[in-house]
């Protein structure tokens, strides 16, 4: 595959049963094939995109200092800033590899209410607090905007989720009333390069259900892999997002769709500040169980590379949500990210070639 198949959305939001059907059919395929897919037509505004990168570019400018301020107590919580190589995402899966070569910074649900649901505890860390810097004085607001209109797009890439395996109208609805969901920014800095074993971002595959990503033109190191093993380049169409499938999902669809293993490699960056993503991981109610809706599901040999011995038996199992997402998360907290801020502010990015696998 040399071309990431391109949505138009439009025919779905227009209505009537066979537009929005066209389009699910075409996710549908989408999803079997590579798990990645773009979207046009999706309603979010064009404005709302670039006030936020703007914002998160100001962000990542700021002092190193500035930004570590912004690092939470509880490493673990999923919100502020993780410094260059203060995470290792392949370690949610077999593979090994030294800490990733970005820089990032997490929000999650805001305006929580303190009732039971929000207050259990197996909600894990679904509704820890956010921090938000002083500085860009449009972080804390473009942030909070953006995540809003990317949960409905979300939600509308489950109705045509419902909609590609003959649900009922609303499957989703009193699954995804109190999401759960995460908005994290990324920088990958300019000309950074990577040790032997080393990536931007490391190999992995997403935790929930649909991640949307807004990337810059271009190449811009992010890999899918082909169910021939190979890796394919991942770019979105001018005023597109790229939408991949994760491992809720794949649970939830028995396989069906695939929750691909990626990851980004060094190319060069069309920005002389580098490149930044937005990446917004949806994530339904914390103590919705997910397990397949079909007595057909599919055993995928590439489980068996990805993950450790007695993982695929288990994949298919019944899980609420908080356990697989909130799991992995804490999995890929490098013991960078947990050590003392002082041992984290001098650190360069180290110069050699990727690992090509």
């Amino acid at each position: 595959m040399d071309e990431l198949a391109v949505i138009d959305l439009a025919p779905y939001y227009a209505g009537g049963a066979r537009s929005r059907r066209l389009v699910a059919a075409a996710i549908d395929h989408a999803c079997r094939d590579l798990g990645f897919f773009a979207v046009v037509g999706h309603r979010v505004p064009h404005g709302l995109v670039a006030e936020t990168r703007e914002a998160v570019r100001g962000f990542f400018d700021l002092p190193l200092e500035a930004k570590l301020a912004m690092r939470t107590a509880n490493r673990t919580s999923g919100r502020g800033y993780v410094p260059i190589e203060g995470e290792r995402l392949s370690y949610t899966t077999n593979f090994t590899a030294r800490p990733d070569s970005k820089e990032s910074f997490s929000i999650g649900p805001f305006d929580v209410e303190r009732d039971a649901y929000h207050l259990f505890e197996p909600s894990g860390i679904a509704f820890s607090p956010n921090v938000w810097p002083d500085e860009p004085a449009t972080f804390s607001p473009a942030l909070q905007r953006y995540y809003r209109a990317l949960g409905q797009l979300a939600a509308d890439l489950l109705d045509l989720t419902a909609i590609a395996f003959d649900l009922p109208d609303g499957w989703f609805a009193p699954k995804n009333d109190r999401p759960t969901s995460a908005l994290r920014v990324l920088h990958y800095p300019p000309g950074a390069t990577v040790g032997e074993g080393q990536y931007l971002a490391s190999p992995h595959t997403d935790y929930g259900t649909w991640t949307i990503l807004h990337k810059g033109p271009g190449l811009t190191g992010l890999e899918a892999q082909a169910l021939d093993g190979s890796w394919v380049p991942v770019r979105a169409p001018d005023g597109g997002f790229i939408v991949n499938v994760g491992d809720l999902l794949m649970r939830w669809t028995g396989g069906h769709w695939l929750s691909t293993l990626h990851r980004v490699v060094p190319v060069g960056s069309s920005d002389a500040g580098g490149e930044l993503s937005l990446a917004f991981f949806h994530q339904p109610n914390w103590d919705v169980v997910v397990y397949p809706w079909t007595t057909e599901v599919v055993q995928r040999p590439q489980l068996l590379e990805r993950y450790a011995d007695g993982a695929v038996e288990r994949h298919y199992h019944g899980v609420t949500v908080g356990e697989v997402v909130f799991g992995k998360y804490k999995a890929t907290v490098s013991e960078d990210a947990l050590a003392p801020v002082a041992q984290n502010e001098d650190r360069p990015l180290t110069a050699s070639q990727p690992r090509k696998s």
